[in-house]
């Protein structure tokens, strides 16, 4: 699960530090509806699967991952990476809204999305 971690070159040594978090957001409104670097007990497990991107998430309380089902053909996930000495990178994923379940036995939530825009905010917001 991600929170914080190490990108790593051949033979283990680690070449710069990096952090990483998620956002999923409501895409007519704008409203964030979970983020795991202000909820600590949110974690998430991001990996590509087939052509698209499959989140993994815990920690979410049942109201809130109840409230992304509901709005699951609406929803934007965000994923930023910071690594040391180079701005942030914003990964933007557009969701398949009939691939978002959650598992009320396991408290988790999957949210499957089909495509990716990679960008850096600051290539469009610097002086």
């Amino acid at each position: 699960m991600n929170k914080n971690s190490h990108s790593k070159i051949k033979g283990g040594t680690i070449r710069m530090a990096q952090q990483e978090w998620f956002m999923v957001k409501h895409g007519v409104t704008g409203r964030g509806l979970a983020n795991s670097k202000t909820d600590a007990a949110l974690s998430y497990r991001f990996q590509q699967e087939g052509t698209g991107y499959l989140f993994t998430v815990s920690g979410l309380d049942e109201q809130t991952a109840l409230k992304i089902i509901e709005l699951r053909q609406e929803l934007n996930v965000f994923r930023f990476v910071q690594r040391k000495d180079r701005p942030l990178t914003k990964h933007w994923y557009y969701v398949d809204g009939d691939r978002v379940k959650y598992d009320s036995e396991r408290h988790t939530l999957t949210i499957y999305a089909k495509s990716e825009i990679q960008y850096i905010p600051d290539d469009y917001f610097a002086d």
